[in-house]
């Protein structure tokens, strides 16, 4: 009769000894690879106490403090809130009727949830100029809030550094367009010996408070904002300044059946290229770049591109958005 000879489980000391050494060098390569990873990303960013004083605190976010604490870039806080902005504005300008972008150098002192507009009267508003001036018009906005500017036209006109973006929506207010939300694009340079070096980004958007039921001003319902420092550490001239930037903001393509009025400057027709309806490219700051410094652009006037190729390699947060995406 054969017998089964009983055979203790477990591991022999030899093959423990083996195990144990293999788990060692595979331990010890991650650790060596999670250490290089982690030294390869940038430290948390400073923050930075930055004097926007309480007249833009207000405009801005409601507060009265005269300094935001701010991240300085690359912000991943920030980024975080960016992502979210990005998701809002995508849905905003998806069931929007119309989309503006209007261009100013200073504050925004204008929010209304509605706009009136007589449909009898009142003129096709198929540009951005048309809705710049018929607010003007019919609102009573100063016409120094907004700037009257087409697209960057190599005419020497600089090129505004802040924007507002109207959303309008369908209205149930007789005799009144709906705006559904504001978007605020704001860049504020400080440059004095007292101040911290850089520049101050936001996008804000503004839209009714969940409790309205009637008109009123838009309120701020949240946005990002991060420090830029200058691109050359310790800057000692204006020629060093200019050449950080974040402009243009955006640029519109206008339909390419108004190639046949021929324009002065003749550059503005390089962005008639829309074919059925006008069109944006728009730009946002984006809080993981490091610094707005200068971007090669090679491109010739005649190109429309050569309007905003620089603008690509400073931000990640870049929109197409039709002038009407509803129709």
């Amino acid at each position: 009769m054969n017998r089964r000879v009983h055979q203790p489980g477990g591991f022999t000391s030899v093959e423990l000894l083996l195990v144990l050494a293999l788990s060692a060098v595979i331990l010890g390569g991650a650790v060596v690879s999670y250490g290089t990873l982690i030294r390869s990303q940038p430290s948390v960013s400073s923050m930075v106490a930055v004097p926007l004083g309480a007249t833009r605190s207000q405009n801005f976010y409601g507060t009265l403090s005269a300094t935001v604490d701010v991240g300085m870039a690359p912000q991943y806080g920030a980024l975080a809130l960016a992502e979210e902005l990005r998701e809002q504005f995508l849905a905003d300008t998806l069931s929007a009727t119309a989309v503006y972008c209007l261009p100013r150098d200073g504050m925004n002192t204008w929010r209304p949830s509605v706009i009136a507009y007589n449909t009898s009267t009142d003129d096709e508003l198929d540009t951005p100029q048309k809705f710049r001036a018929h607010i003007i018009a019919r609102a009573g906005v100063s016409s120094s809030l907004y700037r009257d500017y087409r697209n960057p036209l190599n005419d020497g006109t600089l090129v505004p550094q802040n924007a507002s973006i109207f959303v309008l929506g369908y209205s149930k207010y007789a005799g009144y367009l709906k705006v559904n939300a504001i978007y605020d694009i704001d860049l504020i340079r400080f440059t004095g010996s007292k101040e911290p070096n850089g520049t101050h980004a936001s996008v804000k958007r503004y839209a009714d408070a969940t409790s309205s039921l009637t008109p009123s001003s838009l309120s701020y319902m949240g946005g990002y904002d991060v420090f830029y420092p200058p691109s050359i550490p310790s800057p000692t001239s204006a020629a060093q300044w200019s050449t950080d930037g974040f402009a243009p903001l955006f640029v519109t393509f206008e339909r390419a059946s108004r190639l046949a009025l021929r324009e002065t400057p003749t550059t503005i027709d390089r962005f008639k290229r829309a074919y059925e309806r006008p069109f944006y490219f728009i730009w946002w700051p984006d809080p993981a770049a490091r610094h707005l410094g200068p971007i090669a652009n090679t491109f010739s006037s005649t190109d429309p591109r050569q309007a905003y190729n620089q603008m690509a390699g400073r931000s990640s947060f870049m929109f197409t958005v039709p002038m009407f995406p509803a129709l």
